[in-house]
């Protein structure tokens, strides 16, 4: 698929998404841990590293410890894993609150993933800065391109419809131009910074992992409601060549016409 208006099209018809669904959340995030791992080892041996886009939450932390424990993970070399950051709340890396120590406590730390390889956002800067400097580290690694392109960006999804920091109603929803910028005040009350759609869109694979009854009512919009980005943000999801995988479990799946 080319280039499209994600704000004026609806993609849904022409390029429908893959949707996983298992029957609890636990053998969710198993399938979705051997999933990751088999991309990860299938890309290293194609072309020799892994790149991957990375969000936080509750969920992913909970994929990050299977990964772990998966007798799969010893046949990667996670030196050659290359991890970046969806969004990050501007707070130090050591705050409860950061991305950051969610995913190196839960995933980077673990597994010995080269700190060479991990690039964060420095939540200590103010959002601005902090986004400015993101953007350095985005283009440094998308060389002579105009968008870096990951092999995955894995992302969460929100009962709102968010993801990554990108919220209902944003101004930040339609920047097309900058990969990452300052998303104003999350709700919890603290500044984040986000990276921006068409980096999301530029991977090569693209997986929006969601569970819990609580986001029934969000993603039942996403795939069968009416299209509005600017309210479900998630929809703003639309890989141009990439393909997109949508992970969910039973709570959420019930009452859906999902071919499985």
């Amino acid at each position: 698929m080319g280039k499209i208006d994600i704000f004026i099209c609806d993609w849904r018809k022409a390029k429908p998404p893959t949707i996983n669904t298992r029957e609890t959340k636990e053998k969710l995030l198993e399938n979705l841990a051997g999933a990751f791992l088999k991309l990860a080892s299938d890309t290293q041996q194609s072309q020799g590293f892994f790149s991957v886009i990375l969000g936080g939450g509750r969920t992913p932390q909970e994929l990050n410890k299977n990964i772990v424990k998966s007798s799969a993970a010893k046949k990667i070399d996670w030196k050659r894993v290359i991890v970046f950051f969806s969004d990050e709340r501007c707070v130090p890396p050591d705050h409860k609150d950061s991305n950051f120590k969610l995913i190196f406590d839960t995933l980077i730390e673990p597994l010995q993933i080269s700190r060479d390889n991990v690039y964060s956002i420095v939540g200590e800067l103010k959002p601005g800065d902090a986004a400015a400097d993101y953007r350095e580290k985005l283009a440094g690694f998308a060389g002579d391109e105009p968008v870096p392109v990951f092999d995955l960006a894995l992302l969460g999804f929100g009962a709102d419809g968010h993801t990554a920091s990108l919220f209902p109603g944003s101004k930040v929803l339609k920047e097309s131009h900058y990969l990452a910028v300052s998303a104003g005040r999350g709700p919890e009350g603290l500044d984040r910074v986000t990276v921006t759609f068409p980096v999301f869109n530029a991977a090569k694979n693209v997986w929006l992992l969601a569970a819990g009854a609580e986001k029934s009512q969000a993603f039942r919009t996403l795939v069968q409601g009416s299209y509005d980005p600017l309210k479900l943000p998630a929809l703003g999801i639309c890989p141009r060549t990439g393909d997109l995988v949508y992970w969910i479990d039973e709570d959420i799946s019930s009452g859906l016409q999902i071919k499985r």
